[in-house]
């Protein structure tokens, strides 16, 4: 007898092959994809069940069939696949279909019509992008489907929560955490399309990931989810969720654009965090973003295509470093005080997202480095007169080129995002792209990474405190990174020959000449260590600074 398997295998062929594409002519390609299911499904047998014979295991028969043992462990609730008994039935994943993309297909079409996920689809098919699809392309459809292979987590990723086969997992600690993180910051606040920028800063303050999400596009979210440990609902059988509504608090929802969409939703798509009252992204409402539960998953120009949940074990195996710098107390964002330039709050704070260096710290490197109107509010078209600097961060041109094709960087990103870098790291829009620096929010956020930067090329101390970490920041900027080793290790030799006359002013030269001794360098130190120490002082940006100590520059390199 020929076996399930086989007779999947050769409908499957002949439904790729020429022949088999020219028999369904004339009908649309969901029609063809449709008619090809069920014939698939005529191929397969009565019921869909494999029963176990004597001296069978679950990875021999996945292996016959063209599946895995965990699929089929996770459709029939295995939870030791060591475990089988002869008679016992094995419900059989829906075999994979083949479906070529006609003129006017979109994924989530495709997916509605099929019974399956957007996910599911461009998981399958390794789609970066599930818009992006061409007629002629093949999708390959079905629970059957190998699975594209993923990418490696990041290195500091915890380890998944072990969860029974075939169980819905729920969201962890962390992940509530981040709920009422979102719901707090964004209360009181309209849309500024920032929905992914803010998610991400909540999830990573809650400790449910380690790290600032990569990505600009909130619809590309879920492979970034899924690589620090969270897992798609949607493609979980049994997980009951017909609307947004039906989310468990702590969920991330990803959208992306419904068929035909040409708005910021085709673009970007959209993303929130599932909280006790509604739904928080860059603002909070009580609606889902497709609309009241009658709509279901998809309404308004999108359509859910993902449920992204982390189990507890997955979120509190290793608390998040940045968790730790914008936490509670001293250092915490709701301890930052800005003054005149509260405007620039939800900058620093993204930059502290994405660096782990402390707001207070972020704000005592732009206060140190850029030009203030009369009412001290920081310029972001500042620009010097002795150089090619420009912005709040008063980035050099040459500096601001170099970051935005360092790969990995966060102006990387961005410039990428705006299309003045292209995928190979090369400039594409020299000019657009030095007009950047005068974005306070591109400026804060690139000073800040390239400040972190050169901090990991320094030699500060383990645990060195936010107050310590701003001042040597701002030496590596005043100095560059050879300059500030230099500097740091006693090491004066890079000074050149009139760098004391150029920095020292004329009426304090005498004075530090004489406590060195007569040495130029020593004085040139001496005087620099106590200007950063007037320049940068993390408690002028806090609310309440009791208990704060900020160390004397000189302590932090004798």
């Amino acid at each position: 007898m020929v076996s399930v398997a086989a007779r999947i295998g050769e409908l499957i062929q002949s439904l790729t092959s020429g022949d088999a594409q020219g028999q369904v002519t004339g009908t649309s390609g969901l029609d063809r994809l449709m008619a090809s299911g069920s014939a698939l499904a005529r191929f397969r047998g009565d019921s869909g069940v494999h029963v176990v014979a004597e001296g069978e295991t679950l990875s021999g028969i996945a292996a016959r069939l063209g599946t895995t043992w965990q699929t089929l462990a996770r459709i029939n609730g295995l939870t030791n696949p060591d475990l089988l008994q002869v008679g016992q039935r094995l419900q059989l994943p829906e075999p994979a279909r083949i479906h070529v993309v006609q003129p006017g297909d979109t994924v989530s079409a495709i997916a509605r019509a099929t019974g399956t996920s957007v996910a599911a689809i461009a998981r399958a098919n390794g789609l970066a992008d599930p818009d992006l699809i061409h007629p002629g392309q093949r999708l390959t459809i079905g629970a059957g489907a190998a699975a594209t292979p993923r990418a490696p987590a990041p290195a500091d990723a915890p380890a998944t929560a072990a969860q029974p086969a075939g169980a819905v997992p729920s969201p962890g600690t962390a992940s509530i955490r981040a709920a009422d993180i979102a719901a707090d910051r964004a209360a009181g606040r309209q849309s500024s399309s920032d929905c992914y920028k803010w998610v991400k800063q909540a999830l990573q303050r809650s400790g449910a990931v380690s790290d600032y999400l990569p990505g600009v596009a909130a619809k590309g979210a879920g492979p970034a989810l899924e690589q620090r440990g969270f897992v798609n609902l949607l493609d979980r059988p049994g997980h009951n969720i017909r609307s947004p509504y039906d989310a468990p608090k702590g969920a991330v929802l990803v959208y992306g654009a419904a068929p035909g969409a040409t708005d910021r939703n085709a673009q970007y798509g959209h993303i929130e965090i599932r909280t006790d009252g509604g739904f928080a992204s860059d603002y909070v409402s009580a609606n889902a973003r497709t609309g009241s539960a009658d709509n279901g998953l998809e309404g308004r120009g999108r359509v859910l295509i993902g449920v992204y949940v982390k189990a507890d074990a997955a979120s509190a195996t290793r608390p998040a470093p940045a968790a730790t710098a914008v936490g509670e107390g001293a250092y915490g964002a709701q301890n930052l005080r800005l003054g005149a330039n509260e405007r620039y709050r939800d900058a620093i704070v993204e930059a502290s997202a994405r660096t782990g260096m402390a707001p207070q710290t972020v704000a005592a490197i732009i206060d140190a480095e850029t030009l203030k109107d009369r009412n001290g509010v920081w310029r972001n078209d500042a620009a010097a007169t002795t150089s090619s600097a420009v912005g709040m961060t008063q980035f050099l041109s040459g500096t601001w080129i170099g970051e935005a094709q360092r790969a990995g960087g966060v102006l990387n990103a961005e410039a990428k995002a705006l299309g003045v870098v292209d995928a190979e790291n090369r400039v594409v829009d020299r000019a657009g792209l030095l007009a950047l620096r005068t974005d306070a929010r591109l400026s804060i956020l690139a000073g800040a990474d390239y400040a972190r930067h050169n901090l990991a090329q320094l030699p500060v101390p383990t645990g060195a405190s936010p107050a310590a970490v701003a001042k040597y920041a701002y030496i590596a900027h005043h100095e560059g990174l050879g300059g500030a080793r230099g500097f740091l290790s006693g090491d004066m030799r890079y000074l050149r020959d009139a760098t004391f006359e150029a920095n020292v002013p004329a009426r304090d030269r005498q004075r530090y000449l004489d406590a060195a001794g007569g040495s130029e360098p020593l004085a040139y130190r001496n005087w620099l260590s106590d200007y950063v120490d007037r320049r940068i002082d993390v408690t002028r940006f806090m609310n309440d600074p009791a208990g704060v100590n900020v160390p004397a520059m000189r302590s932090l390199y004798r």
